[in-house]
Order: C-alpha cells, then structure tokens, then sequence
C-alpha cells in the first residue's frame, strides 16, 4: 500500500504566473523547495525539514479541477492560468532529538507526505491591481509510513549529526486529507523600466484534519522586472508563491520581505491523532510568520533564498522556530 502511495505522490502546487506567450504554446516547470532549519537556527527541533518537487503547466487543467472552481462562489477564474502537482515531505521534532523517552511538554516527532494538485489564475482587477487565486488539494500519509525517521536518519548520516533517539514516540499513520484556497493580489510600482517595487496582500484558508486554519499577510518586493514572477513558492503554512515565472532574455533579481499572520484550528503535528490516542501539546491560537529572501533569474532559472521566523507554535516552546528555504524553478518551453 505505501508502494502505492508513494507512486501515487507526483506533485503539485498549481500556480500560476503572469503569462505572456500565446495560448496555445505549452509551457512547463519543475521546481525544487528545501526548507532546513540547518540555514536558520542551526539546531535540529521543531519544524526541522520541508522538501516538495512541483511540475506546472499553462495545457488545460483537468475537467474535475475547472467543475471545482466554477462551483465556488468566492472564486474568480482569469486569463493566465496554470495546473500542476507536487510531492512533498515535512518533518517536525522536538528539541531533544538524543532523548529515547517521550517528552511530554514538546512537540511530538511527526512528519508527512503528501500529494498537491491544484489550479490558479491571474487576472486584472481595479485597473493596474493583479490578483491571483488558486486552489489546492491535498492527499497524504501522517505518521511512520511518510518516512520521516528515514529521511531525517538519512540526512544525518551524510552529514555525520546526532542520531535522532525517538522516532519510537511518533504520532501514528493516519491519512490526511486538505482543501486550501489562497488569494494573492499586488501592484507595481515602476521608477523606470526596469527598477520596480511592489506591496500585495493576501490570504488563505485551509480546511482538513492535518491543518485548518485562516490567514492574512502582505509582501513587499523590490528589484527589476518584478512582473515576471509573483515569487518563489513556499511549503504550506507559508507566503503564497508560484513554481512558474516568465523567461526573460536578460537576467533579473529582487528582494523580498512579508509577514503572515494565522489563526489556527486544528494542526494535527501538535494536536495529535485525530483518530485515536496520541501525544499532543496545547497550541498556540495565533502563529506569524516573518521573512526576508532574494531571488535572481538568469536564463531559464530562477533561485531563491528566504530566511523565515516563526512564532511559538505551542505553549510550551521555549524559542520561535529559524529556518532557512532554497528554491531551484527550471522553465522548460
């Protein structure tokens, strides 16, 4: 069944960006997101690891994608329009990764793998405002058939760091199923024909029994050629971004900063098996998150860095959680 699953598991995070070639010349990208508290804090605890691999594409999107949108009042389909899919992997520990016994007042050893697919689109609204929506959904596996000991066992051997004590104390497998809606909207500002700057704002709802929560944030850019991408993606719950950009003949690059803010329902990762008795903490009703990042396009690439701060998560947690995200998007004409 895992075999199965992890077959099942191409990716995907349908978004879009701002599409400048004739409809009928398919484009696709494959992205490639490394989240590590390795470039943050250094330490191994929390939200420790995030990785996704994304394929999306301007063909048309499948026919139970565009029935979706079309059934959802709240959301407005536009000219741009991107589909894709996304596998990805998350990995939570607690602070004391060399403890065999369960600790109760941390956060339980959890991680999850999963399978995006979903749609976006951009179109014009207000005159010189761009918005953006998409919508996700989500099928994975939480517990020890998402391999989270592996991976992280894995990693550490490469890198010759402490070996993790107590993956026994996981949460259990259970299947996790969610439904996100994101709403992105921005305006540029340009000082010439190049050197622009940007402030958007946006939001987010999710519904499901790993994560249920509503967000808010803003973003701000500044750089050249800002209309060439809406920014590199992140690992949910995060800033909105897209694994597509348009290719541009002369390389660009800008810099970035956002905060979002969430109210959250429901995080499986710290409230536990829905499903049965398991270990769980008291979290934290309201989460923000702070980043700072650049982005640089050269020919058919674009790469990003992105430093995050998270807020605690849960009452118990002694620090915020630091980690650092590189991006790698391929453009593939």
């Amino acid at each position: 069944m895992l075999k199965r699953f992890i077959g099942l598991l191409l990716l995907s995070l349908p978004l879009t960006g701002i599409d400048c070639r004739a409809e009928e010349t398919y484009d696709s990208f494959i992205s490639l997101q490394l989240e590590n508290d390795l470039w943050g804090s250094n330490d191994d605890r929390f939200y420790t690891h995030g990785s996704k691999f994304s394929w999306a594409t301007n063909e048309p999107a499948p026919e139970f994608l565009l029935s979706l949108t079309e059934r959802l009042p709240f959301y407005k389909s536009g000219p741009t329009e991107r589909h894709g899919f996304e596998i990805g992997q998350a990995i939570f520990t607690p602070e004391d990764i060399e403890a065999t016994a369960l600790i109760e007042d941390d956060r339980p050893y959890a991680s999850w793998l999963y399978l995006n697919t979903g749609i976006g689109h951009v179109y014009h609204d207000r005159g010189d405002r761009e918005r953006m929506n998409m919508l996700l959904l989500t099928i994975g596996i939480v517990g020890p058939s998402s391999l989270g000991e592996e991976t992280q066992e894995a990693v550490h051997s490469v890198f010759d760091n402490t070996d993790p004590q107590g993956w026994d104390n996981q949460l259990e497998d259970e299947l996790g199923l969610n439904f996100t809606f994101l709403s992105k909207s921005r305006r540029i500002y340009g000082f010439d024909e190049s050197w622009q700057t940007e402030l958007g704002g946006h939001n987010n709802f999710t519904l499901g029994n790993v994560y249920s929560y509503a967000a808010v944030g803003v973003t701000a850019r500044f750089g050249t050629h800002l209309k060439n991408d809406i920014g590199p993606p992140s690992i949910l719950p995060g800033f909105p971004g897209t694994p597509t950009f348009n290719p541009y003949r002369k390389s660009n690059w800008y810099l970035f900063a956002g905060l979002e803010v969430r109210a959250m329902l429901h995080n499986i990762f710290l409230d536990g098996n829905t499903q049965r008795d398991s270990h769980s903490v008291v979290k934290e009703k309201w989460v923000a998150d702070i980043q700072f990042g650049v982005a640089y396009h050269f020919n058919d690439m674009r790469v990003s860095f992105v430093q995050l701060f998270r807020s605690r998560e849960f009452e118990s947690q002694d620090e915020a959680t630091q980690y650092g995200a590189i991006n790698f998007t391929f453009f593939n004409g």
